[in-house]
C-alpha cells in the first residue's frame, strides 16, 4: 500500500531545520514538562578515542507521569499527539500540540532514538526509531512496544530520578550536534534554555545538565563537572535570581581602576547583587504600557498581553556614562541582538528578534524590553512554526485597504493581516515610548554629570567645545574691554534663569572666564519648547547662542557626539550654528522685520526634526574602524 510518508522522508527529516542542539533539547523539554515533570536531567556520556573526546549518547530523563503501552507506542509517529483539545491546551498550558517534537528534534541530531518509559517499579516499557535499520529493511513500519530493562550504565549516572514513574529519551550516535564537546553545548544551553523556559524555571521546575566521561580502566562513567542548574534568563529583567546575577555581582566586586567615575560602578550594580546566583530585578515595569490587546474573529476573542520593562537607570548609568561598555550593558546589548521582542506561550517562549521594530545598532535600544503572551488557540494568526521556534509575524505598517475588514466573515489570510497590522501599531507606540522615556532618562542624566565647560571640566555651564570657543576668540577677535559689574550682573541673571541647577559660584567662575578670555561670545547648550534648533541673546556687545538639547538634531547627532568626545565633529556643527547667529546678529539685530529670520530658525528646526526622526547617529557610529591588526587580535583572542 502506498503511504503518505516514506524512507527517504524520514531520512529527509534530519534537515528538518532545527537552530541548534540546544532547540531540540528544548522540544523533548516541552514534552516533559507537559507530562508534569517537575525535574528534567540531560545527561551527555562520552567517550575518549584517539586523545579526543566526544559525545557518544545523550539522554533526556524526566520524573513526569510516564506513557502508557498505548500512548507509546505512537510516540515516535510524526504529527500524532494526544493534545487535541484546544481549550483543554490553554487551560492546562499545554506545550506540545503538531506531535513532531519528539521525532524530529531527535533525528536533527542523531539517527537513533530510544525511548523508555515506566508507570511501575522497575516496568520499563520501550520502543526506538533507527535510520539505519530502516534503510536496511526499506520499511517504515513502528516497532512494537517491548518490556526492556534499561541499560545497566543509565542507574549510575541518574537517568533514573523516580522509580515509580518517569522517562528517558537516548540519542544515539549523535553525528549532527551543534558542537562535539558536552561542555560547550552545556554553556550554550544554559543561557538559551533559560530563556525559553524561564517562566516555568521560576515555578520551582528544574533542568539540570550532567556530564560523564567513560573510564575504560574501571569500565564505567565517572562525572567530568560538577552539576549544572538552569537558571532563569529573563530578557524583561523583572525576576529575581536570574542568570544576569553572575555579571551583577562580578561587576559589584571588581576593583575599578582610573577615573573616580570607573570606580563607583561597583557601587550601582551592588545595590542589585546578593550572590553570583541571587540577584534583585534590575528593569522597571512600565505599567502605562502594559496592557491587553483583544482581538475578535469569527465570534472568538484572541488576547495579546504586551508587558514592557525599562533598564533601572542605576544599570543604564552605573555612576558613568559607559554603562552599555560594562559586563552588564554587554549583557544588555547581546539581548538587543538577539532580540528585544519575545512571544511566550504557554509560559515558554516561541520567539524573539526585533521583528522590523528597531535598528539593533542604536546601542540605546538594549534598555528596553517587550514580551507578546497568547494562548495556543492564535498560534495559526501568529504563523506558529511546528517546531516551536519562531513565528512568521513581522512589522506590517500597512493594511490593504481594497480589502475591507469583516471580522464575521474574513478568511485566515486576512484575519492574520489586521492581526499583524493591529499589533504593529500597538508594539510601535510602546516601542517609541518606552524608548523616549530612556532618552530623557539619559538626558537628564548627561546634563546633570556629564557637562561640560569651557575649558573641558565637568560639572558647570554646558558650553562648547575648546576648540569651538578657541576657534571663536581667534576668528571674531576680543571684546575691546572687559565686562563692568553691570554687565556681570545681568549676564549673571540670564545664566541663571536658563541654568537653575547650576550653582551661582559655577555661573560665576564661567564668567570670570569669558571676562578674562575676553571672547566676543559664547555656545551654551539649553533645553527649550521652542522648535528651533539655535537661538541666541546678547549681552551688551557679548553674544550667548543656545543650542536646543530639546531638538531631534541635537537628540540623535550632537548629544551622541558629546558623548563620544568627538570634539573635532562637535566644533565644526557648533561653528556653524555660530556662524549663523553671528550673521543674523550683525546684519539684521535690530532689523523691525527680524521676527521673519526668527521665523524662518522655527520652520528650519520643525524640518530638520523631521529628518532627524528617521536618521540616528550612535556613538558605536563614531568610532573609527578598529586597524587590521586589532581585527587579527580580536578573531585571535
Amino acid at each position: 500500500m502506498t503511504t503518505f510518508f516514506s524512507y527517504n522522508a524520514l531520512q529527509s527529516q534530519r534537515a528538518s531545520g532545527y537552530k541548534s542542539t540546544m532547540h531540540a533539547l528544548a522540544e523533548l523539554i516541552d514534552n516533559s514538562f507537559d507530562a508534569e515533570a517537575s525535574t528534567v536531567r540531560v545527561i551527555f556520556l562520552e567517550k575518549q578515542e584517539n586523545n579526543r573526546k566526544h559525545i557518544t549518547e545523550i539522554l533526556i530523563c524526566d520524573d513526569g507521569n510516564g506513557m502508557s503501552q498505548e500512548i507509546l507506542q505512537d510516540a515516535l509517529q510524526f504529527g500524532n499527539t494526544t493534545n487535541v483539545d484546544l481549550n483543554e491546551m490553554i487551560r492546562t498550558k499545554k506545550k506540545g500540540k503538531f506531535g513532531y517534537g519528539l521525532p524530529n528534534a531527535s533525528l536533527s541530531q542523531c539517527p537513533c532514538v530510544r525511548v523508555y518509559s515506566w508507570r511501575k517499579k522497575d516496568e520499563f516499557l520501550s520502543t526506538y526509531l533507527d535510520l539505519e535499520e530502516l534503510g536496511r529493511t526499506q520499511s517504515i513500519d513502528i516497532p512494537q512496544v517491548t518490556t526492556s530493562a534499561i541499560p545497566p550504565h543509565y542507574g549510575p549516572v541518574g537517568a533514573v530520578m523516580n522509580p515509580s514513574h518517569g522517562a528517558i529519551i537516548s540519542w544515539q550516535r549523535c553525528d549532527r550536534l551543534s558542537n562535539t564537546r558536552s561542555s560547550t553545548i552545556v554553556e550554550k544551553s544554559s543561557q538559551l534554555l533559560g530563556r525559553l523556559f524561564r517562566y516555568l524555571l521560576g515555578q520551582n521546575k528544574q533542568i539540570i545538565f550532567a556530564q560523564y566521561l567513560y573510564n575504560s580502566g574501571r569500565a564505567k562513567y565517572e562525572a567530568t563537572a560538577p552539576e549544572v542548574p538552569v537558571r532563569p534568563n529573563d530578557p524583561l529583567f523583572l525576576m529575581p535570581n536570574t542568570f544576569i546575577a553572575k555579571r551583577l555581582w562580578q561587576e559589584a566586586n571588581r576593583v575599578m581602576p582610573g577615573t573616580p567615575d570607573n570606580r563607583n560602578i561597583p557601587k550601582h550594580y551592588a545595590a542589585f547583587a546578593e550572590s553570583a546566583t541571587k540577584c534583585k530585578p534590575t528593569n522597571i515595569k512600565m505599567e502605562d504600557l502594559c496592557f491587553i490587546y483583544p482581538f475578535d474573529w469569527r465570534g472568538k476573542q484572541y488576547k495579546f498581553e504586551i508587558v514592557v520593562s525599562c533598564a533601572d537607570l542605576r544599570i543604564q548609568k552605573p555612576g558613568t556614562t559607559a554603562g552599555g561598555s560594562t559586563d552588564v550593558g554587554k549583557f544588555y546589548g547581546d539581548k538587543a541582538q538577539e532580540g528585544n521582542i519575545s512571544f511566550v506561550r504557554a509560559d515558554r517562549e516561541i520567539a524573539c528578534g526585533h521583528f522590523g521594530f528597531y535598528a539593533v545598532t542604536e546601542p540605546r535600544h538594549r534598555w528596553w524590553s517587550i514580551e507578546v503572551r497568547f494562548d495556543a488557540d492564535s498560534d495559526d494568526l501568529l504563523g506558529l512554526h511546528n517546531n516551536k521556534q519562531g513565528i512568521e509575524f513581522t512589522a506590517t505598517p500597512r493594511l490593504d485597504v481594497t480589502d475591507q475588514w469583516d471580522e464575521y466573515s474574513a478568511e485566515l489570510l486576512q484575519a492574520k493581516e489586521k492581526l499583524w497590522f493591529d499589533l504593529t501599531v500597538k508594539l510601535e507606540a510602546a516601542k517609541k515610548a518606552a524608548f523616549k522615556y530612556i532618552k530623557q532618562q539619559h538626558k537628564a542624566w548627561d546634563e546633570a554629570n556629564e557637562i561640560v565647560s569651557v575649558d573641558g571640566e565637568t560639572g558647570q555651564l554646558p558650553s562648547g567645545t575648546p576648540l569651538t570657543n578657541n576657534t571663536i576668540g581667534e576668528t571674531d577677535g576680543k571684546r575691546a574691554a572687559q565686562f563692568t559689574e553691570v554687565q556681570k550682573q545681568q549676564l549673571f541673571e540670564r545664566l541663571q534663569e536658563r541654568y537653575p541647577q547650576i550653582g551661582p559660584d559655577d555661573i560665576r567662575n564661567a564668567i570670570l572666564n569669558y571676562d578674562q578670555s575676553r571672547v566676543r561670545g559664547c555656545v551654551l547648550y539649553a533645553d527649550s519648547e521652542s522648535q528651533q534648533l539655535w537661538s541666541f541673546t546678547t549681552v551688551y556687545d557679548f553674544l550667548v547662542i543656545l543650542i536646543n538639547t530639546r531638538h531631534e538634531f541635537y537628540v540623535n547627532a550632537l548629544h551622541p557626539l558629546r558623548l563620544a568626545r568627538a570634539e573635532e565633529a562637535l566644533a565644526a556643527i557648533e561653528l556653524f550654528v555660530s556662524s549663523l547667529a553671528w550673521e543674523e546678529q550683525t546684519h539684521f539685530g535690530r532689523d523691525p522685520e527680524a521676527h521673519t529670520l526668527e521665523d524662518f530658525r522655527t520652520y528650519v528646526g520643525v524640518h530638520l526634526n523631521r529628518y532627524m526622526r528617521s536618521v540616528v547617529v550612535t556613538e558605536d557610529s563614531l568610532r573609527p574602524p578598529p586597524s587590521k591588526e586589532a581585527s587579527e587580535a580580536d578573531e585571535a583572542a
